[in-house]
């Protein structure tokens, strides 16, 4: 059955697969970003886990609610985190500390999406359930809530840097 699984995957999924591992090895050197790069990352992991979630839950209130607080608790931890990994620099550029989140993250939400496309495919009745719809909501919307609390965090520290700069008076 995994044979089968693997060889009804579209080839672009394991494209993207290869992207996010890339990406992620990438993100464990400390390394120089501008700002519109450092946020698109997130953006896009944000959007993949709204989507993820909108698709499996809108109709579950329960699940929804777990998503929402767990999305909360995802804004928090990434704001505290973010702090720490991320120094503004002169010239729009970030200095961004090398971590294992983002690689976590991209492989987390890319598992997570390949399990639930595989489930919908082989046994869709499995994800009606309410165990399912509630893990998957607290899932979905901790990774949402970790991606926004990073562009939030980013956006933050960019703005204190340009207060920090700018002249007196203005």
């Amino acid at each position: 059955m995994l044979e089968q699984i693997i060889s009804h995957t579209p080839t672009w999924v394991w494209v993207v697969l290869a992207v996010f591992l890339y990406r992620g090895i990438v993100a464990l050197q400390d390394r120089e970003v501008p700002l519109k790069k450092v946020i698109l990352l997130p953006l896009l992991m944000l959007f993949l886990s709204l989507h993820g979630l909108i698709g499996l839950v809108h109709s579950n209130p329960l699940a929804l609610g777990m998503a929402a607080l767990a999305m909360l608790a995802g804004i928090a931890l990434a704001w505290v985190s973010t702090a720490r990994s991320v120094t503004v620099r002169p010239h729009g550029l970030l200095l961004l500390r090398g971590s294992m989140t983002p690689l976590l993250m991209m492989i987390g939400i890319f598992t997570v999406k390949y399990g639930v496309a595989v489930t919908q495919a082989t046994h869709p009745e499995a994800l009606q359930a309410m165990l399912p719809a509630l893990v998957l909501g607290l899932i979905y919307g901790m990774f949402a809530g970790r991606s926004l609390g990073r562009v939030l965090r980013v956006l933050h520290l960019c703005r204190q840097a340009e207060g920090a700069t700018a002249p007196l008076g203005t």
